[in-house]
């Protein structure tokens, strides 16, 4: 499917401008969970993480049937309208992910009132960049059709890593995308997280995870959530999925893999950008 622009960003062909621009007026329940990320930076390990604290707390029994990744797609021959309509009709609690920055996103989630719950997740630029060249590629061997016509991107790690600090790749800037949610981090409805605090203290995550949902979980329901949550078990699990999304979600998930790709160049050109963007905004990253 051809990408499409809009207000500036690109998306890829299955977010159509009709949903992009029904989203903001998209209503949601006071109940809502929502999880905000950027492409490859923890979402389906969040997403994993959450449904397991809610049906361990009793609040949901199937939570399969209460949760939509990136609810703004609509694949075509799997989903049978828009997910931000489909959604609408599950029970609650309910689980929704975006990958949409803060502009574009409900109005009730960029701005919250009630007791909506948002947790937005975050990986360091490098780390992700390199993680979603690996996956963009992947996807469009895997949904391409005859006659699609390959972006220049794909052609080379080269040309990939030009057009994502140059902000040319699907769903816009990294940096536009953290600061922009990063606004609200002072917001009671929001919990922040690292990609990297994952990786590193699985377990003090899902017990903040479970605090923040004002759950009453006891610390061998939080252990045994962390131990059925950690990478290399969730990679086993959806690597026989029989789902092509899942069985390519998973690639090496470190800290640091940046460096096995990055030129001294293309180093240089990140570590400037970065400096721009972050400095005195608080936000920070861990880059190994």
């Amino acid at each position: 499917m051809p990408e499409n622009e809009y207000q500036g960003i690109r998306f890829p062909g299955e977010i159509s401008k009709e949903t992009l621009d029904a989203i903001p007026d998209y209503h949601v329940r006071d109940d809502d969970i929502f999880i905000v990320t950027y492409p490859k930076t923890g979402t389906n390990w969040m997403m994993e993480i959450v449904s397991k604290v809610m049906k361990a707390a009793g609040k949901m029994a199937t939570p399969e049937e209460h949760s939509m990744w990136c609810f703004e797609l609509h694949m075509p021959g799997l989903d049978e309208k828009p997910r931000h309509e489909l959604i609408k009709d599950a029970p609650s609690p309910r689980i929704i992910h975006t990958h949409l920055p803060r502009q574009l996103a409900p109005k009730m989630v960029a701005n919250p009132t009630g007791k909506i719950k948002v947790i937005v997740v975050m990986r360091n630029p490098k780390d992700t960049a390199v993680s979603f060249y690996h996956y963009e590629k992947k996807m469009f061997k895997e949904y391409s059709r005859p006659g699609d016509v390959v972006p220049k991107r794909y052609e080379s790690w080269e040309a990939y890593a030009d057009d994502f600090l140059k902000e040319k790749c699907i769903f816009g800037d990294v940096y536009d995308h953290a600061l922009g949610w990063w606004q609200m981090k002072d917001d009671r409805h929001f919990l922040f997280l690292k990609y990297e605090d994952m990786k590193k203290d699985l377990r003090s995550v899902v017990s903040e995870v479970a605090s923040f949902l004002e759950t009453s979980l006891d610390d061998a329901a939080v252990t045994n959530i962390a131990e059925s949550c950690t990478f290399n078990t969730l990679k086993a699990a959806w690597s026989n999925s029989g789902s092509v999304m899942k069985e390519n979600i998973c690639r090496k998930g470190i800290i640091g893999d940046w460096k096995s790709m990055f030129t001294p160049e293309q180093n240089e050109a990140y570590d400037a950008k970065h400096k721009l963007r972050l400095d005195g905004t608080g936000l920070e990253f861990d880059f190994e």
